[in-house]
């Protein structure tokens, strides 16, 4: 049995300490059968194969790019495992051992800033967390209105994301509403080419955030990654490692950083003059206002990281965490109280500072050199190339 799928069957036996570990699977579905029907595996053994493997890579015969991508997902494993097996360590050498970066909290001062933009864009008067809350509301969009504008939004991103990367035809993505989850939407890349995004329409979706996740889960973000990778990386070369995606590990922080800048790459700085006119009377929004509050809402992106600071670090009640996510986020209620489950669930306690971290180094790399963005969609890059290059 070669490394990858060494590689490939040690996450799937991690799968069943830690619900939702693995992402998505393509694989050989014997592989997971088998798996599913073996004892869980003992946290320690996990920990000793994924060291086993780490020692064993630089002879296993793989092109460089592998070795280093795989070497980034081992040492994240073996973090993992480390966990599973009671080991005990703070949460941001954690964070960094999963991710390949270190997470920083971030000095209040560039939230009053964000706050002072915000205040500047809303209209009427009151508190600010109040008049966000209420322009969120005010420019929600209808439930029975989300799917058939997400749909209009996949139609017109689309074919800029095969501008980008290289998909085959015939790749699609459907749409589903969903309730009871922490997350406002969630890609589910099913094989064959295909995902399913659920939006958790509990939550009051705005067009800011019809929009991002229109772009994030799918074009050309999300789905766009995985189809392109899935089609070059699984099936055209073989590699066999990329079958699985995990979300404790380095291409988590990159996917996301693909994510997160997949608007810009697609519309450019001022997104919502091009979105107004694919809407049309669908759903109307004045697009410099929502520029505008767009772009001091990005400035709040780090407030989780710390809101998981003082939770994992500092040991501060979760209600104070909830509190300080209504102060610094401006978060209604109900989201700060989500926010809190996202942030213990065993699956994602780590993850928060993926999402900024993740778009800024994308960011930079993707300003380093043309072609950078599509490299990041189809190319085997962890944290560490990417980096070494910006």
């Amino acid at each position: 049995m070669d490394l990858p799928e060494r590689y490939v069957r040690l996450c799937l036996r991690v799968e069943p300490h830690i619900d939702g570990f693995v992402d998505a699977y393509v694989g050989p579905p014997e592989w997971k059968a088998e798996i599913a029907a073996e004892a869980p595996s003992d946290p320690a053994q996990l920990r000793d194969e994924a060291a086993a493997l780490l020692d064993e890579l630089d002879g296993a015969g793989l092109e460089e790019d592998r070795v280093r991508w795989l070497r980034g997902q081992l040492e994240a494993l073996e973090c993992v495992t480390a966990r599973l097996a009671r080991v005990e360590m703070a949460w941001a050498d954690e964070v960094e051992r999963c991710f390949g970066v270190r997470p920083q909290r971030t000095d209040p001062a560039v939230f009053v800033e964000a706050h002072a933009r915000l205040d500047a864009a809303l209209p009427g008067s009151g508190s600010l967390r109040d008049r966000f809350l209420a322009w969120d509301e005010r420019n929600a969009v209808p439930r029975d209105v989300l799917v058939p504008a997400l749909e209009r939004l996949r139609d017109a991103l689309g074919p800029r994301a095969h501008a980008l990367a290289s998909m085959p035809a015939e790749e699609s993505v459907a749409y589903e509403l969903v309730s009871g989850e922490p997350w406002l939407a969630y890609n589910w890349y099913q094989g064959s080419f295909h995902s399913r995004v659920d939006v958790n329409a509990e939550l009051p979706i705005s067009i800011v955030l019809l929009v991002a996740l229109a772009a994030h889960e799918a074009y050309p973000g999300h789905h766009t990654e995985r189809v392109a990778k899935d089609a070059l990386l699984t099936r055209e070369r073989e590699r066999v490692e990329t079958s699985i995606t995990i979300i404790s590990a380095p291409e988590a922080l990159v996917s996301e950083g693909i994510a997160t800048n997949a608007l810009g790459q697609a519309l450019g700085d001022r997104p919502y003059d091009a979105v107004a006119e694919v809407l049309g009377n669908l759903v109307t929004f004045d697009p410099d206002e929502v520029h505008e509050i767009t772009l001091a809402d990005v400035a709040l992106e780090d407030v989780p990281t710390n809101a998981a600071f003082l939770l994992h670090e500092d040991d501060a009640p979760a209600n104070e965490v909830e509190a300080y996510l209504r102060e610094w986020a401006l978060s209604s209620d109900e989201k700060a109280t989500r926010a809190i489950a996202f942030f213990t669930d065993p699956a994602s306690r780590v993850y928060v500072s993926t999402y900024s971290d993740g778009r800024r180094l994308c960011e930079a790399f993707i300003a380093k050199a043309p072609g950078n963005f599509t490299r990041l969609l189809t190319e085997q890059l962890t944290t560490g190339d990417i980096l070494a290059a910006v």
